[in-house]
């Protein structure tokens, strides 16, 4: 589904498309996103998953 193979760690760009789909949908909160990605993706190191989270585009994070 949204979740990557678990052989190979995700790249930053399947990262960053998966937490801006997320918050397109409408149904997750910025606050709550960082945290909801580390589930998705347990092999991604909490730092890449921030510096991704600062990548996006401030509009995404004001709804």
């Amino acid at each position: 589904m949204d979740q990557p193979s678990q052989a190979e760690p995700a790249s930053d760009a399947e990262v960053f498309a998966y937490m801006q789909r997320q918050l397109r949908s409408g149904r997750v909160k910025p606050a709550v996103l960082v945290e909801l990605t580390q589930k998705a993706f347990a092999e991604v190191s909490r730092e890449r998953i921030v510096d991704c989270f600062n990548k996006l585009d401030s509009s995404l994070l004001k709804r």
